[in-house]
């Protein structure tokens, strides 16, 4: 059934070689810019490809949804699979290691002349529907939130199209990350109409292993591991920099 279910898509393989001999295959989420994109590269493809390199290992992309990633790296099919966010959730379904890629930080947006009531978000109380992507985490507040019924939940599959229906008042406000929203508000031609209300919280993004693969933990330290000397040698903040 497994192998029926992954056979249905499509998959971008993207190989990165550290001219060594181990490779291992890793799930890439296809839309998350500057994060993740279809073509297999991004800030996470990049970290991970050279902290990887580092520690002699080569890493193949396959490039999927995000959701998809989950469900295969659940399920044992795949190794491991990025960009997951560090949230009581992800630390019991996956094997994480030490060491984040990066730490992202993710707002509230609104429209500019329809503004939120509440100037942080411990004042959303009032059932304000927030926009969001199926499989995304949002971390342990907005969890929270949502479970004790302040704000409610609107899903959808991507942050373009969050960003289309706040724009046209069928939601109150989206959670996105900095660094994307940039990048898809000038896309969409709407920097002039949605703004960044107040943050939500900063959030550790993790590279989560398969807890039914036998050797996902030894692969989460070769991880921290590389991070730790790229780090030391200036690449890590090279990456970072160019996005």
């Amino acid at each position: 059934m497994k192998k029926t279910i992954i056979g249905m898509f499509m998959v971008l393989c993207v190989s990165v070689s550290s001219s060594y001999g181990e490779t291992i295959t890793l799930g890439a989420e296809d839309d998350w810019v500057p994060y993740a994109r279809a073509d297999g590269t991004g800030l996470a493809n990049e970290i991970i490809a050279a902290a990887f390199k580092r520690v002699g290992i080569d890493v193949t992309f396959k490039v999927l949804p995000y959701n998809r990633i989950l469900k295969l790296v659940e399920w044992g099919d795949l190794l491991g699979g990025f960009n997951v966010p560090l949230d009581e959730e992800s630390k019991k379904k996956y094997v994480l290691g030490n060491t984040p890629l990066y730490d992202a930080v993710s707002a509230y947006y609104q429209d500019k002349s329809k503004p939120l009531k509440g100037k942080n978000r411990d004042e959303l109380v009032n059932k304000e529907k927030v926009g969001v992507v199926l499989g995304y985490g949002y971390g342990d507040h907005f969890l929270g939130a949502v479970e004790k019924g302040n704000i409610i939940k609107e899903v959808s599959k991507s942050e373009k199209t969050n960003l289309k229906k706040l724009s046209v008042g069928r939601i109150d406000a989206t959670i996105i990350y900095d660094k994307t929203a940039a990048v898809l508000l000038k896309e969409l031609g709407l920097e002039d109409k949605i703004e960044m209300a107040f943050q939500n919280e900063t959030t550790p993004i993790f590279l989560a292993f398969s807890r039914k693969d036998p050797k996902s933990q030894y692969y989460a330290h070769k991880l921290d591991e590389g991070l730790a000397k790229i780090k030391q040698d200036g690449t890590y903040q090279k990456i970072m920099d160019s996005y």
